[in-house]
């Protein structure tokens, strides 16, 4: 059964998102439609290409992604489908690809051509969505445009080594919807930088000197949880990724570790070992 997920900047209150699934179910009754995000921040890359990336490698291979975030029709941008790892990614070639990738390997690519540009009304229910119910179907890539190596290319910041002082430096990339603040430093690196030293992790006035298994770790041995509500903790998340959380944290409510520790997007995180 043919999957076309959908990752936008559109939001929920408006009909946009009815109106692009209505459109791939009208041009191919049988496929699985999947939201990915539609609550991404208007024209973030950064945050597309950390959701995106962090998701789409769930779903099985011939899984066709379309990405409608920046997604504006211009005569300066070119639309493009590609493969990466077995997966058919639609955007628009704004650097989000290379973000996705994270420098990796992209199989084919191809520049959409199967319209020309004064057709274009909506780039997504115009372009997009026609060549993702192609790609669906098991069309070819080579049918829908020109074949390209050439494309637009964005980094991120990496976390920064030191080793005069053994450190690692890194940065809030992402706030998820518990208020978890999302670091840039993954598990791998900071076991092969810190080789099992002890460490101190400094972020805003607050240090942490281990890093969490689990969530529950905080309760040691002790059955009343109701006492840990709140309490921070460092932990590496479902994606490897270091994030610094608050138990059972709610940003309607008590509040969360990005709201009540005042962590944002950028806010640097100094980790030193011993």
């Amino acid at each position: 059964m043919p999957i076309i997920t959908l990752t936008t900047d559109f939001g929920l209150n408006d009909f946009h998102v009815p109106a692009l699934k209505g459109c791939i179910y009208s041009q191919l009754p049988e496929v699985v439609v999947v939201d990915i995000s539609h609550e991404i921040m208007p024209f973030d890359l950064l945050e597309t290409a950390f959701v995106v990336r962090n998701s789409y490698q769930s779903f099985p291979r011939g899984t066709v992604h379309i990405i409608g975030v920046d997604a504006l029709s211009s005569p300066h941008v070119k639309p493009m489908a590609a493969e990466i790892h077995g997966h058919y990614f639609i955007c628009n070639d704004n650097g989000i690809l290379s973000l996705i990738t994270e420098g990796g390997v992209i199989h084919e690519m191809y520049e959409i051509t199967i319209n020309p540009y004064e057709d274009i009304n909506y780039l997504l229910k115009d372009l997009f969505i026609p060549v993702a119910c192609h790609l669906a179907r098991g069309g070819k890539l080579e049918l829908i445009g020109r074949k390209t190596s050439d494309y637009r290319v964005l980094t991120e910041y990496k976390p920064l080594e030191k080793a005069d002082e053994n450190s690692l430096i890194g940065m809030i990339i992402y706030i998820d919807n518990y208020g978890n603040a999302v670091t840039n430093i993954k598990k791998d690196r900071f076991h092969q930088f810190g080789k099992k030293r002890d460490f101190v992790i400094s972020i805003r006035n607050v240090e942490f000197t281990e890093i969490k298994t689990k969530y529950t770790d905080v309760l040691g041995d002790d059955p009343d949880e109701n006492k840990y509500h709140g309490k921070a903790l460092a932990i590496f998340n479902s994606s490897e990724y270091l994030q610094i959380s608050m138990y059972k944290s709610n940003l309607k409510t008590v509040g969360g570790a990005s709201s009540l520790m005042g962590l944002s997007i950028g806010t640097q995180i100094k980790i030193v070992f011993q």
